[in-house]
């Protein structure tokens, strides 16, 4: 009987598991030295640089998936490395990023550790690194397309903080969690209390970078959900445009901007311009305002 000669080392027979360099740097760190896997990651981060490596970070998030609680204490340690061992715009910052998209990726395959995920996520969410926050509606998302609807519920306690409900707004608005969503109802109530968490906000939150994430994603949110739901998030515009700051009002106008969404609910966006031109502030007649005058005292005897 011939000898079979071994393949060669592009054939598909010769890949052990072994060849995977990932793996066996993430096997390594479970057993209790991760400095091989954080450099590996850092070597692939694709930072500092204008952008990360997306597919580095859903392979690490994999990896943890297929490992299961093993991969838990891990991910949940780099998830939580702050900016001093891991500066945001270094390479280092993406242990961090891997480990928040790790924590979802659990999360999507084994219900058990959703709750405990989603606090992870929602103290992640604030994270000085704009990257690290940018990981957690992604995440979101994710577990979202797993978990459908229940999850907006679930999600309740994100709404007092901006960058959180801003997530919140940010991962909704995925198709692979908002097409799970059938019914407008919680979407509608977190939607609305962003937009309260907003209006509410004083002048030195305006400032804050969180008050500029929740308005931008309130420029947007609205928009993808109505064009899913409809009349019920029209609805919801027109209340709010009773709204004074100006920051706001342009969020309404922006989020129902579009051809497309004019096109499918034209009556609906109409009446959503109307209530807003109904509250516009009344301009002052540039012909004929003179602009604030100062009060003057009697003049003092000499």
């Amino acid at each position: 009987m011939p000898r079979r000669s071994p393949p060669s080392p592009s054939s598909p027979l010769a890949a052990p598991a072994a060849a995977d360099p990932l793996g066996r740097a993430f096997d390594t760190a479970i057993a209790g030295d991760p400095m091989p896997l954080y450099a590996f990651l850092a070597r692939h981060s694709g930072l500092p640089g204008v952008r990360a490596n997306g597919t580095m970070t859903l392979a690490f998030a994999s990896h943890a998936a297929t490992r299961g609680k093993r991969a838990d204490t891990l991910i949940r340690a780099m998830a939580l490395l702050d900016a001093d061992r891991a500066p945001g715009g270094t390479e280092l910052e993406f242990l961090p990023m891997c480990g928040v998209a790790a924590i979802g990726a659990r999360a999507v395959s084994d219900p058990k550790v959703v709750r405990v995920s989603l606090e992870l996520l929602e103290a992640a969410a604030e994270d000085l690194r704009f990257r690290v926050r940018d990981e957690v509606p992604r995440a979101l998302a994710r577990i979202g397309a797993v978990r459908g609807e229940p999850l907006v519920e679930e999600v309740a306690p994100w709404m007092d903080g901006f960058f959180q409900a801003a997530a919140v707004l940010v991962a909704a608005t995925d198709n692979g969690w908002l097409s799970t969503i059938h019914s407008p109802d919680a979407l509608v109530r977190r939607l609305d209390e962003a937009f309260e968490l907003a209006r509410g906000a004083d002048r030195a939150a305006e400032r804050y970078p969180g008050y500029k994430s929740l308005v931008d994603a309130l420029s947007v949110a609205p928009g993808v959900f109505a064009a899913r739901f409809g009349a019920p998030v029209f609805d919801r515009l027109v209340t709010w445009s009773t709204v004074k700051e100006p920051k706001l009002r342009e969020a309404i106008t922006r989020s129902i901007g579009g051809t497309r969404l004019s096109k499918r609910f034209g009556p609906d966006v109409a009446r959503v311009e109307a209530a807003l031109a109904g509250s516009a502030p009344t301009r002052r007649d540039p012909l004929t305002y003179v602009g604030p005058t100062r009060q003057r005292g009697k003049k003092r005897k000499g």
